[in-house]
């Protein structure tokens, strides 16, 4: 016959109860581990995206700088002078798009944008999931890169908003000596008729990431 030992005790409750709270302890150390990597991965890729959006516009506008804007390329002429002809006469107020640039502003704050064409657009496909082309039919190509930087980042295409504190913002700055030809700004050492830099701000993740990238867009040489 097999003997019993007495001294062989199984396992109280207590130490059953001990051993389940140690256990559950390290998944919810596991589970919190998991749930940064995920916001963190997140983070990331967000900041990746808006690195390469703010260099997208950045190209935009150094490779479109010295187009008219708001004409037809094909009807377009620059004489002697730099003055924008059309059929042989001048445009009045006709600018390149540097100097549009310089006179306004793209902005766009919040998230009042949306995201997909079946949201606003009653063209969209009926799955209500294709988004919407960000290429427009503007007769120039400057109209058409603000109308593809309305789509991908005014319309919170790409870039996730959380709040009014994620700004996508794009300016201009014309800078020179003179205050005739700079209004805005000037600056003693600049003797070029508009030396032209610009800046792109886009704050991420509640406004508590930000980018920014400041680039010369153009420079017109004085004669």
């Amino acid at each position: 016959m097999i003997k019993k030992s007495k001294k062989n005790l199984g396992l109280t409750i207590i130490e059953a109860l001990v051993s389940t709270v140690i256990v559950g302890i390290g998944f919810i150390a596991v589970f919190q581990m998991t749930n940064f990597s995920v916001r963190s991965i997140d983070t990331s890729s967000e900041r990746t995206k808006a690195n390469y959006l703010v260099s997208m516009m950045a190209e935009d506008v150094i490779s479109h700088r010295k187009q008219v804007y708001g004409i037809d390329p094909e009807k377009a002429a620059v004489d002697l002078e730099g003055k924008i002809m059309v059929d042989g006469a001048e445009v009045a107020g006709a600018k390149y798009f540097a100097d549009h640039l310089a006179g306004q502003e793209f902005l766009s704050v919040g998230c009042d944008g949306p995201a997909l064409a079946a949201d606003t657009d009653p063209d969209a496909p009926a799955d209500g999931g294709v988004p919407k082309s960000i290429y427009s039919d503007k007769i120039d190509g400057p109209s058409n890169k603000e109308e593809k930087w309305n789509a991908v980042i005014a319309n919170n295409r790409y870039l996730k908003c959380k709040s009014d504190k994620d700004i996508k913002k794009l300016k201009v700055y014309k800078i020179c000596k003179w205050g005739s030809v700079c209004p805005g700004y000037q600056d003693a050492s600049i003797f070029d008729d508009g030396l032209y830099i610009g800046r792109i701000q886009v704050n991420l993740n509640n406004g508590k990431k930000r980018k920014y990238l400041y680039f010369q867009a153009h420079s017109n040489v004085r004669k």
